[in-house]
């Protein structure tokens, strides 16, 4: 039945869509195809997506991460049935216009102006990416070009009947859903082939523990990261556990201690095999740079320490984050609830590691966490790449807390 909490109904498709799904020649293809996924529409509609888009008073918006892409759409529960019509259109027949596809160029893969530490766009987190491995983790270059024949081909794969998955959430009786589903559905292809496993990325020695680059900016950007292969399954609710920790002690030595930064957060990659990014956000005025970096390695290398202990308390609290304010929040509402299954089928092909996601993670000791700390968190690992005013900031110096970034620099460099 409708849910009275949800007057809206959210339709989102998950989509096998992302980086570590593209093959050989396809560099760029999945982006690409998301793009003209989210802006051409259907091919031979009759109207712009813009204007179909305008008449149901919502937009489309698009998550692209390394191995999943989703799209969603809000709408009032009296339009459900044509923003459906509309979302299945658009992977039935997408506008694969050759003209567009021949014009497109890579872009930067990062988001301007320089404010924040958030999103996928966020430019130290991408030049990391380059500095330390480049494609698949980082995205290709500016410029490249991506053949016609690679975005038809990941379409081919990724857009067929067996592979999408759709999440319908809100104020809409299930019944009626998945008669609307079935009929706009009828007669699409099926792939015709299992679907391939998405590639996992091999980390390699970084050439360099620290780059800077230069950029105009009020403030310094700072990435700090490594990369990371696939996680098995007995390590992933023990580094999540790890990953609030981190970053609790992150926030209390930069922001709460020293008031550094607003934010100083460290995330773990959010894949099908755990591959990815492990990475440390954060960002501050001029004379903010060098301290941020110093006590954001300090904390990494804290955790690291085996003589360093994690207490019962930090483990209660993170996993009662864990489930309380991420798992459950995930599914309260009906139309977070279908999209979050709906990217859990793409992923992991059903709901069943995600029901079993709190025993996993009540189970977790502080001795588990150690044991994963010790694995991913060595910091002879981890690359440092600050983004900003370089001049200002290697002039700066911090009144209370005077670190020089030249001085970490050759501490990084020399440590190679």
């Amino acid at each position: 039945m409708p849910a009275a909490t949800d007057p809206l109904v959210r339709i989102t498709v998950a989509l096998p869509l992302g980086r570590l799904h593209e093959r050989e020649g396809e560099a760029g293809a999945s982006a690409l195809l998301t793009h003209l996924l989210t802006t051409r529409g259907a091919a031979g509609a009759g109207d712009p997506l813009s204007l179909r888009l305008a008449e149901l008073g919502t937009s489309l918006s698009a998550v692209e991460t390394l191995d999943a892409t989703y799209l969603s759409l809000n709408v009032l529960p009296e339009d459900w049935r044509a923003g459906l019509e509309l979302l299945v259109g658009l992977l039935r027949g997408p506008d694969l216009d050759a003209r567009t596809i021949r014009a497109s160029r890579a872009g930067a893969g990062y988001a301007m102006p320089m404010a924040g530490i958030v999103g996928a766009g966020y430019r130290p987190k991408v030049e990391l990416e380059r500095f330390v491995l480049g494609y698949p983790l980082a995205p290709p270059e500016p410029g490249m070009s991506v053949p016609l024949a690679a975005v038809r081909a990941l379409a081919a794969r990724s857009l067929a009947a067996d592979r999408v998955v759709f999440g319908i959430g809100g104020a809409v009786i299930r019944a009626e859903a998945e008669g609307a589903l079935e009929s706009a559905t009828d007669g699409w292809a099926a792939s015709g082939e299992p679907a391939p496993e998405p590639g996992v990325i091999e980390p390699g020695e970084p050439s360099s523990r620290f780059h800077a680059v230069d950029v105009p900016s009020l403030e310094g950007w700072i990435a700090i990261g490594r990369v990371v292969g696939a996680v098995p399954e007995t390590d992933r609710a023990p580094l999540a556990v790890l990953r609030f920790i981190l970053a609790e002690r992150l926030n209390i030595a930069a922001r709460e201690k020293r008031g550094l930064a607003n934010r100083d957060d460290f995330e773990i990659p959010e894949t099908a095999s755990g591959t990815g990014l492990l990475l440390v956000r954060t960002g501050g005025r001029p004379e903010a740079v060098g301290p941020l970096v110093r006590y954001s390695l300090d904390e990494i290398a804290r955790m690291h320490d085996p003589d360093a202990p994690v207490t019962d308390a930090e483990v209660t609290r993170a996993r009662g984050w864990l489930i309380g304010a991420v798992w459950q929040r995930s599914l309260e509402l009906a139309t977070d609830a279908s999209r979050t299954f709906a990217v859990e089928a793409v992923r992991h092909g059903s709901a069943g590691r995600l029901m079993d996601w709190p025993e996993a993670v009540r189970a977790v000791t502080a001795v588990d966490v150690k044991r994963v700390a010790q694995e991913y968190l060595n910091p002879a690992g981890f690359t440092t790449v600050v983004v900003g005013p370089l001049a200002e900031v290697r002039a700066a110096r911090h009144p209370r807390w005077p670190v020089a970034l030249d001085d970490l620099e050759a501490e990084l460099l020399r440590r190679k």
